[in-house]
């Protein structure tokens, strides 16, 4: 390990202030990198080489200074970082005045380089994961491109593994924290380190899992590790909001994607996870894409992203100009299908007599030829134009 002078002077700066003192830091040269003395910053300091090269404490009386050169009076003792010395720390002084505060300033100047480098060491862990979701999550991926490659191996993960995309939504928690301390970026940083503690702290996530804080939204890929996915993935979406959410003070939903069996469908896994996501609701916080009725809705989108919308558009014609003026066939629709098409629990729900429910359908039949009750195809094609009219879509 090299020790930063910048991160040196500071604890210089630090340790000065707490024993009143001057402080040196000498690299593993014995040259001084860090002083409260500018004028003898980046000279030779004779005692610190000899630390060095014997890995001992070189306490350093009046009477000696002819034999160190570039030295004064004071202890100087070998900075250990696993079990190296990779630098010494000086204390100007009496020996016998400063050998205590000589160990008390090796202690506190250790303890900061420890610090100093788990940070860093989570930072760049902390980049790794960003650049990996970028690159095979928020971005359609063909192929395992050596950049994958390259990040799959510096985080160890097994890129044969079954993984799920989950996204849980933090937008709420942080614009609260953002109104009651400002300052958006400080609380994006707060919060990311509060959940990172938390995720990890309650072993919510395994060493082949990735998760990191994108914008307001926590992106995780979930390892699948049994066939029971809907079960798997309910419990770990249960269990990572329940506990995030205690952690950070609000409430969180989740969205849920299918699995992916390869780096190519993790894309496709985070747009079924953000579909979900924007289906979340204070009573239904996690939403997974295998639910039948979201995988139908999130199905039938699909199907009006393509070709289908211009296959469809004569129909979406005649019942565009049928709906103009009777505005309640859509709520009739609606009815049947939350009634899995049974006429009598419809009529109940709409709070009309059955007969005024066939009345619309016969209508509706007669002026676009569909009969949703007496027909699957005419079932599905009534769901997409009554998608179409919930999405305000145009014809093109």
């Amino acid at each position: 390990m090299i020790i930063p002078e910048s991160l040196g002077q500071r604890i210089v700066d630090t340790t000065m202030r707490l024993v009143h003192r001057n402080v040196n830091i000498m690299d593993r040269d014995g040259t001084i990198i860090a002083t409260g003395h500018p004028h003898r910053y980046r000279t030779l300091h004779k005692g610190a080489k000899d630390v060095i090269e014997t890995g001992t404490i070189i306490e350093i009386y009046p009477h000696e200074l002819a034999l160190y050169p570039g030295a004064l009076q004071g202890v100087n003792l070998p900075i250990v970082f696993d079990d190296q010395v990779v630098g010494v720390v000086g204390v100007f002084g009496h020996p016998d005045e400063v050998r205590n505060i000589g160990f008390l300033v090796k202690m506190i100047t250790e303890l900061i380089l420890e610090r100093d480098l788990v940070q860093r060491e989570m930072r760049t862990k902390t980049r790794l994961r960003e650049q990996f979701i970028e690159a095979s999550v928020l971005k359609p991926v063909t192929e395992l491109l050596p950049k994958l490659k390259r990040l799959a191996k510096n985080l160890e993960i097994d890129l044969l593994q079954p993984r799920t995309v989950m996204i849980i939504d933090v937008s709420v928690v942080l614009q609260k924290l953002t109104l009651e301390y400002g300052s958006s970026e400080l609380v994006v940083e707060r919060v990311e380190d509060i959940l990172f503690s938390c995720i990890e702290t309650g072993k919510l996530l395994s060493e082949q899992d990735i998760a990191c804080l994108i914008g307001d939204q926590l992106i995780i890929l979930k390892t699948a590790v049994t066939t029971d996915w809907l079960c798997q993935n309910n419990s770990a979406a249960e269990q990572l909001v329940t506990f995030l959410a205690d952690a950070i003070g609000g409430p969180l939903t989740c969205g849920v994607g299918a699995v992916a069996h390869s780096v190519t469908q993790y894309h496709v896994s985070y747009k079924q996870a953000h579909f979900c996501l924007r289906r979340c609701s204070k009573d239904q916080a996690i939403i997974q894409i295998s639910e039948k009725d979201i995988l139908v809705h999130h199905v039938l989108c699909e199907a009006l992203s393509g070709s289908t919308l211009s296959a469809i558009s004569t129909l979406q014609e005649k019942f565009h100009h049928m709906i103009t003026g009777n505005k309640e066939i859509c709520s009739t629709l609606s009815a049947l299908f939350a009634c899995n098409l049974n006429i009598n629990a419809a009529a109940s729900m709409l709070h009309i007599h059955r007969n005024t429910l066939l009345y619309r359908l016969n209508r509706l039949e007669a002026e676009t030829g569909l009969a949703p009750c007496r027909s699957v195809d005419d079932m599905i094609i009534c769901r997409l134009l009554l998608l179409l009219v919930d999405q305000n879509k145009v014809i093109p």
